[in-house]
């Protein structure tokens, strides 16, 4: 019997991710918390924060200086930090939500792909390092807003946070659209005359995820 290791642990983890009933139930939090959060008019949205302070929050922003900030927390006035001070407190919860989501369909993705995914599976792991910096840039924020009036060095790496969230974000979302479209390649191969002669195709895409997961 092998040892366990800090490595093999981790490896298990990211395929518990790959099941349906993960999936299922982050989807039905996931569709009705993003509603909320950024398309209705609740206390808690983003669509509050913008009405109040005639700007978009530096949590929706690419990158944000610091500077930025305080010109952000200067602009909102006394209504509007509390809008951003309430939608700090719904963001508590979104990180995990959307991280959870992503990394069970990237990790479903996978697994369908190729029983063995190896090195792909732990592209799994990108939407939870922007879960991660996502808390990063919102533990900033809350220091920025509990410091106003006075600025704070550390809204110096808010920027940063919000930066390596995003990038991180939709490198997973782009990983997940092209095991999806594989998967569909795959599927329309296998229903066509000699499909069993194009079967490696799946496979070779794992390889390639497989590839970038090293690379990374």
């Amino acid at each position: 019997m092998s040892p366990t290791t800090p490595l093999t642990k981790s490896t298990l983890l990211l395929t518990r991710l790959a099941s349906l009933k993960l999936w299922i139930a982050s989807a039905l939090i996931l569709v009705p918390f993003a509603w909320m959060f950024f398309a209705s008019s609740a206390p808690i949205s983003v669509f509050e924060v913008e009405a109040a302070c005639r700007q978009a929050p530096p949590d929706m922003r690419f990158f944000t200086t610091a500077e930025g900030v305080t010109e952000f927390l200067d602009g909102c006035g006394s209504d509007g930090r509390d809008a951003y001070r309430n939608m700090q407190l719904a963001d508590i919860f979104y990180p995990a939500i959307v991280g959870i989501f992503l990394a069970s369909s990237l990790s479903l993705a996978i697994r369908r792909l190729s029983s063995r995914p190896g090195r792909a599976l732990w592209l799994v792991a990108l939407p939870l390092a922007g879960a991660a910096f996502d808390y990063l840039e919102n533990a900033l924020a809350w220091l920025a807003l509990t410091s106003y009036p006075d600025p704070i060095a550390t809204s110096h790496v808010l920027g940063v946070a919000s930066a390596v969230k995003t990038s991180t974000s939709w490198a997973a979302v782009l990983v997940l659209v092209a095991a999806v479209v594989a998967i569909v390649v795959q599927a329309i191969r296998s229903r066509l005359p000699g499909a069993t002669a194009e079967a490696p195709v799946a496979s070779e895409l794992a390889d390639e995820l497989g590839a970038i997961g090293s690379a990374r």
